[in-house]
């Protein structure tokens, strides 16, 4: 998977590290401020089609984005979480043209949809000598999917799932999960438990449980892109209502037909592994 950039880079830096400074010196102060106010969301809707949609719908180009927009709460968690939705929206355009120019446009969205258009309409030209296009690659397709999986005070989590198909075998889809403290820094795995060996550990109990191909058979004999036997945490870790949401998208350890694989540890699982400020 290719990762992600966002328009105004320097900007947002130092945005993020003054909103940071100011909150980490005193994260109780963050805490009941992102309690005594919680964010809300609202979800923004953008829905685009090329022109060659309307008269023939098997050689066009579809695209539906939602996306939640955290509006009021706490400045500094509010602005954090807009960022990063954007920033993950516009470099999504990095997934159909790696040398694409991430500005123009103030709204990542917007900036998305008109760029995916753009490719396949300069794909449409490309095969504009051609008898027929290949229906392998006339229709192309996006849609992006984006929640609030938790919205404690104590903690944020956003869910984005994407889907495409431009052609090929078969569509590309993954997640991307992530979560914010208080003060809106955002969280990595070290950040939420307290000792991430017993994490991993537990998280392959786990994940043997829901992919019974895999069983008791050493990681490596069951096909996946793992050295040794020890399974890796995923990119993708996020605390939810339920406990911690691990997911693998596919290709991130094993083939296509291995699929993904969503991996849930439950807080009662987790006991003295959760940080307990993140505990519910």
């Amino acid at each position: 998977m290719l990762y992600f950039k966002n328009i105004g880079f320097a900007l947002a830096i130092l945005c993020l590290a003054s909103c940071s400074q100011l909150t980490d010196k005193n994260p109780d102060a963050a805490l009941a401020a992102a309690q005594e106010a919680p964010l809300q969301f609202k979800t923004q809707s953008i829905m685009r089609s090329s022109p060659g949609c309307a008269t023939d719908s098997s050689t066009c180009a579809k695209v539906s984005i939602n996306y939640p927009e955290a509006v009021d709460g706490e400045t500094a968690l509010r602005d954090s979480v807009n960022l990063f939705v954007q920033e993950k929206l516009r470099n999504l355009a990095l997934d159909f043209n790696p040398d694409a120019a991430l500005s123009g446009g103030t709204n990542a969205a917007e900036f998305l949809a008109s760029f995916f258009l753009s490719q396949h309409e300069q794909l449409t030209d490309d095969f504009a000598d051609s008898a027929q296009m290949p229906a392998s690659v006339a229709r192309w397709e996006l849609e992006v999917k984006g929640e609030p999986l938790l919205n404690s005070g104590k903690a944020t989590s956003l869910q984005l799932q994407v889907y495409y198909y431009t052609g090929g075998a078969h569509p590309n889809h993954y997640r991307v999960l992530q979560s914010f403290g208080p003060n809106g820094a955002k969280l990595a795995v070290s950040d939420m438990v307290t000792d991430t060996l017993a994490l991993m550990q537990l998280a392959e109990q786990e994940f043997r449980k829901v992919k019974e191909v895999v069983g008791d058979k050493p990681l490596a004999d069951a096909g996946l892109f793992i050295e040794g036997d020890l399974l890796p945490l995923p990119q993708n870790v996020a605390l939810t209502p339920d406990g911690l949401m691990l997911y693998y998208n596919p290709y991130e350890i094993g083939p296509w037909a291995f699929g993904d694989t969503e991996v849930l540890l439950r807080y009662e699982q987790l006991a003295s592994l959760l940080h307990p400020k993140y505990k519910p």
